[in-house]
């Protein structure tokens, strides 16, 4: 599939708080007179969603029940199929698949895989404090490599 990377969105207006939050308590402050804004402290896109995301999106909510789920087989079964394809990754199984509902709890669990509270664990900084929350919460000890 093709996609276009290219095609920046108009974001303003959205409640995008990469754009509108600008200037708001807590949030960086609006840039100076001639200057536009360069959203990078908020890991966000600019760039639509790829359709068939959006369609997957829009059959589930047609559901009307939500909450929490387990992974399904079809689930597991196309990373399985997207690591053969993509990386020649033979006899890979359910079993030897984690699966996390979000980006902290998986930087924790790839983490305790690699590391043990106490241990030292490199850190860019400026960085999503959930990450520095993280790492503290869990006994890592942050070291920070400045990135200005």
């Amino acid at each position: 599939m093709k996609y276009d990377f290219t095609t920046i969105m108009d974001r303003h207006g959205k409640d995008a708080i990469a754009i509108d939050g600008v200037g708001l308590p807590g949030k960086p402050g609006l840039p100076d007179e001639g200057f536009d804004v360069i959203p990078m402290w908020i890991a966000d896109m600019n760039f639509p969603t790829v359709p068939s995301v959006q369609e997957a999106i829009i059959k589930r909510v047609n559901h009307p029940a939500f909450g929490y789920f387990a992974p399904s087989e079809e689930y597991y079964q196309s990373i399985i199929d997207w690591q053969n394809k993509r990386n020649g990754v033979t006899g890979l199984l359910p079993e030897h698949i984690g699966y996390e509902n979000g980006v902290l709890g998986g930087l924790l669990s790839a983490l305790t895989a690699y590391a043990a509270p106490g241990d030292a664990v490199l850190v860019h900084s400026p960085t999503y404090i959930g990450f520095t929350h993280c790492l503290n919460n869990n006994g890592f000890h942050i070291v920070h490599s400045p990135l200005v």
